[in-house]
């Protein structure tokens, strides 16, 4: 291991740097969630225990280091040293990895737990993990965020989804609306909200109002107003044997199996509900014992036929892709294409158009009775705790109730 000197200040040029989570080249496969809980959101109670899993392929990087940092309740680094948050080392090795066998793609698996020997963590709030190459903290590969909490009573936030009572939101929109029972000043509490484990739709919501003891976050617009979106699209990929639902053609070239999934044609007219995962995968091989060393990688095409003319980005979305996902036109198929590489499973997508400014257009449409998990979670600023502490979190789904 190579001997440290790093000075903190420079480790990120911009807030928006550090924020953001970022996968390199030659990773895949990165989470963060609940040992042996797929499914889980990347948040455990203090105390508790999370799981960073990632795959190197073809050791295209070696010597890892990680480095966990606090941050204030928008993901934007604090001022708070490392004694402040944490008992331990920083800077430390991930010692824990195994090779792939009976895979046509090599790779090395790595698994993180947090916290550990050489780490623990003293207080709540958010938290980034940032791993880095040849044991130099100036070579960030990976960067993912995680939650942590205080307390497993949630009884105080009371949280429902409906549909907008104004009517220009009622048909393609979501509304949340939480009250707060706290004896805690208002301008010490911050309450925030989130879809399906997408951390680009967390938002702040804004106080409405006061009843005795509790504070209102019941706005009928502004960031209590989620879009609907489309029920998620699927393909099951477990096994490069069966051509299963959602997959055209199998092929082995080029030392690889290859899925080209069937084209799919959006339909915006109206609801349809299908029973989805919301936006997750689940990595599966039918053939293997071990599906973290055992599932292998497939080039996977998606093909998307949309005949409308756009200038925007068309955009897969779901827990296993990123901004890197952008699909591109093929005048020869016709098709909106993205060949990506994805680890043998089931997985969950949508195709959307991204503006320029942002804004995401579900192809299938937006409605108001779509099936969406939401993640609340309540941070406190006092002046006695440093940081900004996460109390408790709650997830409420719109249709189960």
């Amino acid at each position: 291991m190579k001997t440290i000197f790093f000075i903190l200040l420079l480790l990120f040029t911009t807030v928006v740097t550090f924020a953001q989570e970022f996968v390199s080249e030659g990773i895949k496969t990165a989470r963060i969630r609940q040992s042996e809980k797929d499914f889980s959101y990347p948040i455990c109670q203090l105390g508790g225990a999370l799981e960073l899993q990632f795959d190197v392929l073809d050791d295209k990087y070696t010597d890892l280091i990680y480095s966990v940092r606090h941050c204030d309740c928008n993901f934007e680094p604090d001022d708070l040293s490392f004694s402040e948050f944490a008992e331990g080392f920083d800077f430390r090795e991930i010692d824990s990895y195994e090779n792939s066998f009976n895979t046509h793609q090599n790779f090395t698996h790595y698994t993180l737990r947090i916290p550990n020997n050489d780490l623990k963590l003293l207080i709540s709030g958010n938290y980034i993990v940032t791993v880095y190459e040849d044991g130099d903290a100036e070579k960030p590969i990976l960067r993912k965020r995680f939650m942590v909490y205080d307390f497993a009573d949630n009884s105080k936030l009371k949280a429902e989804v409906s549909r907008p009572f104004i009517s220009e939101y009622s048909f393609d929109c979501q509304q949340v609306a939480v009250r707060l029972k706290t004896d805690v000043q208002t301008k010490y509490v911050k309450v925030f909200a989130m879809q399906n484990k997408d951390f680009s739709t967390m938002r702040e919501l804004e106080v409405s109002g006061y009843a005795p003891g509790e504070i209102l976050y019941e706005k009928n617009d502004g960031n209590n107003l989620f879009k609907g979106g489309s029920e998620f699209e699927f393909f099951d990929g477990k096994d490069v044997h069966f051509r299963a639902l959602g997959i055209d053609e199998i092929k082995y070239e080029y030392g690889l199996y290859s899925y080209k999934l069937s084209p799919f044609k959006p339909v915006d007219v109206s609801y349809s509900f299908q029973e989805d995962l919301n936006g997750a995968y689940y990595i599966k091989n039918d053939k293997g014992f071990s599906l973290d060393l055992e599932a292998d990688y497939i080039k996977v095409l998606f093909r998307l036929k949309y005949d409308r003319y756009t200038e925007n980005k068309i955009m897969i979305l779901g827990e296993a892709f990123d901004e890197n996902d952008e699909m591109s036109f093929n005048s020869e198929s016709g098709f909106w294409e993205k060949e990506v590489l994805l680890k043998q499973g089931l997985y969950n997508f949508q195709f959307v158009e991204k503006t320029t400014a942002g804004e995401k257009n579900f192809l299938s449409g937006s409605w108001y009775n779509t099936e969406n998990d939401y993640f609340f979670a309540v941070y406190t600023t006092l002046l006695k705790d440093p940081g900004d502490r996460l109390m408790f979190v709650k997830t409420v789904n719109s249709v189960k109730k």
